[in-house]
C-alpha cells in the first residue's frame, strides 16, 4: 500500500483507539498524549516506506521529531497525572448511570459522543497530517545534501526544543509547590513571555519547514508552520488567556510581559 493511502488510515485508527481510551477512563485530555506520540509514529512509518538512501536530513528529521514528540508525551502525562480532566474539556460529562433508560439523555449522550470523536480526536488527527507534512515528505521522498537554508532549520529546531523543554520544566516545578496551584508563573522564561512554550512550538515547526526547504516543490510545505502558527495565535494558544481575564494578578502580569516573543518587561505606568 502506498504511504499516502496508509497514513490517513493509520491516523484514523490511531485517534479512534485514543478516543476509546478516553471513554474508558472518562478523560478527553488523553488526546494530548496522542498528539506528541502521533508525530513520532508518522516519522517512523514514513521511514519504513523509504526506498532511497538515507541522507543527513533524514537523520535530523527523525531524531528531532522523536525527541520533540516523546518529550511532549511524557510532559503531558506527568502534568495531567495528578489532576482531573483538562479545563478545556469541561463539557465532558461523567458517566450518567440513568442515561440508557432515558431517551432524552440518550440523545444528548450520543450527540456528545459523536461531537467529541469528530471535533477533538479526528480533527486533531487531520491537523497532525497537515502539520506533519514536512516530516513525511522528507523521510519518504528526499535524498539530497543539506543546503545552507537547512542549517537554519536545524538551529531553529534545536532552539525551539530547548526553549519548550525549559519553559515546561519551569512551569512544572512551579506548580509542584502546593501554594502555587492557583498562581501565575512569572519567573524564568515566563518573566519575558506569557507563552514561551507556544513561541518555542512555533519556531520548532518553522525550523522543520526550513530543514526540508530546497527540495523539489518543498515550498508548498509552508502550509505546515502556517497552520501551526494560526492555531497557537488564534485557536488553542493565546486565546486560552481568556480564562484569566479580570484577575488582578493576570492583568498586572499582562501589562508588563510580552504575549509571545520573549522580550524585556515593560515599565510600569
Amino acid at each position: 500500500m502506498d504511504l499516502l493511502w496508509f497514513l490517513p488510515l493509520f491516523i484514523f485508527f490511531y485517534m479512534t483507539v485514543w478516543f476509546l481510551v478516553s471513554l474508558w477512563i472518562k478523560r478527553r485530555d488523553v488526546v494530548d498524549l496522542a498528539w506528541g506520540s502521533g508525530f513520532v509514529f508518522l516519522a517512523w512509518i514514513s521511514l519504513s516506506f523509504r526506498d532511497i538512501v538515507l541522507d543527513e536530513r533524514a537523520y535530523w528529521v527523525l531524531l528531532l521529531t522523536s525527541l520533540w514528540g516523546l518529550r511532549l508525551f511524557f510532559h503531558n502525562y506527568r502534568r495531567n497525572l495528578s489532576k482531573g480532566d483538562d479545563w478545556r474539556y469541561h463539557h465532558w460529562r461523567e458517566d450518567q448511570p440513568n442515561w440508557c433508560n432515558d431517551k432524552s439523555q440518550r440523545f444528548q449522550f450520543c450527540r456528545c459522543f459523536i461531537a467529541t470523536y469528530l471535533q477533538v480526536f479526528l480533527f486533531q488527527g487531520a491537523l497532525m497530517m497537515i502539520i506533519g507534512l514536512p516530516i513525511v515528505y522528507s523521510l519518504r521522498l528526499i535524498s539530497l545534501p543539506l543546503f545552507s537554508v537547512n542549517y537554519l532549520g536545524i538551529m531553529l529546531l534545536l532552539l525551539g526544543l530547548f526553549i519548550e523543554t525549559v519553559a515546561d520544566w519551569q512551569r512544572y516545578q512551579f506548580l509542584r509547590v502546593k501554594e502555587n496551584s492557583n498562581k501565575l508563573i512569572t519567573s524564568g522564561l515566563w518573566r519575558y513571555s506569557r507563552h514561551p512554550n507556544y513561541f518555542a512550538e512555533i519556531i520548532f515547526w518553522w525550523g522543520m519547514f526550513f530543514l526540508v526547504l530546497g527540495a523539489s516543490n518543498s515550498w508548498m510545505l509552508v502550509v505546515s508552520p502556517l497552520v501551526l502558527t494560526y492555531i497557537m495565535l488564534f485557536v488553542s494558544g493565546l486565546p486560552m488567556e481568556e480564562r484569566y481575564r479580570g484577575r488582578p494578578d493576570f492583568e498586572e502580569y499582562k501589562s508588563h510581559t510580552s504575549a509571545l516573543i520573549p522580550w524585556f518587561r515593560k515599565r510600569g505606568k
